[in-house]
């Protein structure tokens, strides 16, 4: 009988600031041996050269840590005529002509490989004004990207975020009904479901056979209605509940930490480590 592998924890060392050998530091420190890459050096790591991106993995090879996926900006965009609102992408535009777009899909891939990442996250085009809102359902760049990755033994994965058009449970499964034949599947953001109020264990366990990544950080609702990020399991993300369900669904899944904690980010993600090994059935790895 052979036992199921431990699920895995991963570590972005960008969390730790620009330069990212203190976050692959604090992952060997804390016994994680897989990064998440998303930017270095105030960039994002799709538009960095590829001596860079050598760089990176070179450091990480050094300290016996592998890439094991790369939170890439594709898709978190809009056209050039657009007004988007306040939007996080780590150094990358958020307004995107449509005939540049296939460009940073293939260097998206392509950064993949270099590093040695086998999954890209990709988002569900920004929210803006209405009538200029684009929609992932249909995106023939999306059909090309699926086609791309595959060949090049890329998979994507896309996260529900709530300033893009794909965010809650209904549209989620619509688009991975529809493209997870052709390989994409869920890069799963339990916080971010949570926000949109769809983190119950039906919804859960109709996106788990879809999920091939969770992104685990947490928050306190504050006085005025925002969040104060904290260490994961310190907030009210039902991870208590969600996390078993995962894990009876899809076993050995990678579980990421993404703390968005500024002040403290190193011991909000020791935190975080230690919370996981001890909510995530079997442990994590």
């Amino acid at each position: 009988m052979h036992e199921t592998p431990p699920s895995t924890l991963l570590l972005n060392p960008d969390e730790l600031g620009p330069d990212p050998a203190p976050g692959m530091d604090l992952a060997v420190k804390l016994g994680i041996g897989h990064l998440e890459i998303r930017s270095a050096g105030g960039a994002n790591a799709v538009t960095l050269p590829a001596d860079r991106l050598r760089h990176i993995r070179a450091l990480a090879d050094e300290r016996g840590l592998k890439a094991a996926a790369l939170a890439s900006p594709l898709w978190k965009w809009c056209r050039p005529e657009a007004r988007p609102g306040r939007v996080d992408t780590f150094g990358f535009p958020t307004q995107v002509p449509p005939e540049e777009r296939l460009g940073w899909v293939e260097r998206a891939i392509e950064t993949a490989r270099i590093l040695g990442a086998p999954v890209v996250r990709v988002f569900s085009h920004l929210r803006v004004e209405p009538e200029l809102t684009e929609q992932l359902l249909g995106d023939p760049l999306l059909a090309k990207a699926l086609e791309l990755a595959n060949a090049a033994g890329v998979r994507l994965l896309l996260e529900n975020e709530p300033v893009c058009t794909v965010a809650h449970a209904e549209s989620l499964l619509e688009i991975l009904d529809r493209y997870h034949g052709q390989g994409l599947g869920l890069w799963l953001d339990v916080a971010n479901l949570h926000e949109v109020g769809q983190a119950t264990p039906d919804v859960v366990r109709a996106l788990a056979p879809y999920v091939g990544y969770v992104h685990v950080k947490d928050y306190r609702p504050t006085d005025g209605g925002g969040r104060a990020f904290c260490p994961a399991g310190e907030g009210v993300v039902p991870y208590g509940e969600v996390l078993p369900l995962l894990h009876a669904a899809r076993p050995a899944l990678p579980y990421a930490l993404e703390t968005h904690v500024r002040d403290t980010p190193a011991d909000a993600l020791a935190a975080g480590a230690a919370f996981l090994r001890s909510a995530v059935p079997g442990g994590v790895a």
